[in-house]
């Protein structure tokens, strides 16, 4: 997502400082040539790339639900009321830090959207020099971070489609488990498992049942098959298919088949293809790290794992694997 095509329609900021006696909110009027409107467009478009993002949806008829519209106007009514909630976790919570938001209404490939990002105070020094040029150090308390992604908790909602993207950030918040505040407290939501979650447990539940089915002389086979299989459907589609890759890996085992297909319905993964961004394909298409028991790393990009006229893997009656390397005709220092 280009920062430069987000346009920014209105914007409020808020202090969120447990040490006040509530926070404070104001809206600002910035245009295209303001640092400040450069900034929020990178965070909106670090939030729309996030691989870690949670989703959600509203319930129908939920206040919050009513409170977006998609009339800018409307903003200032819906930053009160998540400022003064936020600023109860911030005053009555050890973990949910004190910071400063922002409030944007912006528009996204003609998709309105509306969010809310909370940078944490942290302490840093600034270096002053006084009228007889006497240099000293002090110290601010409510400096903010670099403006980035994962320095923030945030939320972005669809206006139209009442979707909603939200950072994985979870605190203890007056119980034993740890919450995601922004989904059940703020937006009453239920977060649901973020790409990079999901893609890490078809990864993590493809090589368990590998391992547990096959013998270990065939378990690097079936991974680069795993592997290979991946990075081609992904590459043809833009989407990850848990039935592509147990036909792949685990057509010739009946008992490894069913073993996946349990492992997956346990975690509530669906068989029906997902979709992935375009950071998580690129992630796909790199080259593939092969490690040998003894320490030996090797790179090998993912069009040749399963090409025998490149990289070839030899097995001999103990188990014992050699790959050989073919058609080289330089090695680089």
């Amino acid at each position: 997502m280009k920062s430069s095509e987000i346009e920014i329609m209105r914007t409020f900021l808020c202090a969120l400082d447990g040490g006040r006696p509530a926070p404070l909110l104001s809206e600002i009027k910035i245009n295209d040539e303001d640092p400040i409107y450069g900034i929020i467009q990178k965070l909106v478009a670090a939030a729309l790339d996030d691989t870690k993002s949670k989703e959600g949806s509203f319930l129908e008829g939920d206040y919050l639900d009513e409170a977006v519209t998609d009339d800018p106007d409307d903003l200032g009514a819906f930053a009160e009321t998540v400022t003064g909630t936020v600023f109860e976790l911030v005053s009555g919570s050890t973990e949910v830090r004190s910071g400063s938001g922002v409030f944007v209404f912006c528009i996204v490939e003609e998709q309105p959207l509306v969010g809310f990002f909370k940078l944490n105070y942290r302490e840093t020094f600034l270096c002053r020099a006084d009228e007889d040029d006497k240099v000293s150090w002090t110290i601010v308390s409510n400096a903010l971070p670099k403006a980035s992604i994962r320095e923030c908790e945030y939320f972005l909602i669809n206006v139209l489609d009442r979707t909603v993207r939200m950072s994985d950030s979870e605190f203890f918040i007056g119980g034993e488990t740890k919450v995601n505040y922004l989904a059940e407290r703020i937006l009453k939501l239920r977060a649901k498992r973020s790409e990079k979650e999901k893609v890490d447990i078809i990864r993590d539940t493809t090589i368990e049942t590998i391992r547990e089915c096959y013998k270990p002389e065939e378990v690097a086979e079936k991974v680069m098959t795993y592997r290979k299989e991946v990075a081609d459907h992904v590459g043809q589609t833009g989407r990850v298919s848990v039935a592509k890759i147990e036909q792949a890996v685990f057509a010739d085992d009946e008992d490894a088949k069913s073993a996946y297909r349990d492992k997956l319905e346990h975690r509530e993964i669906q068989r029906e293809p997902m979709e992935v961004s375009r950071k998580t394909e690129r992630a796909y298409m790199r080259k593939q790290k092969i490690v040998t028991d003894n320490g030996i790393e090797l790179l090998v990009p993912v069009e040749f794992l399963k090409n025998a006229d490149i990289v070839e893997y030899q097995k001999d009656d103990e188990g014992n694997i050699t790959i050989l390397l073919k058609d080289i005709h330089a090695i680089k220092a």
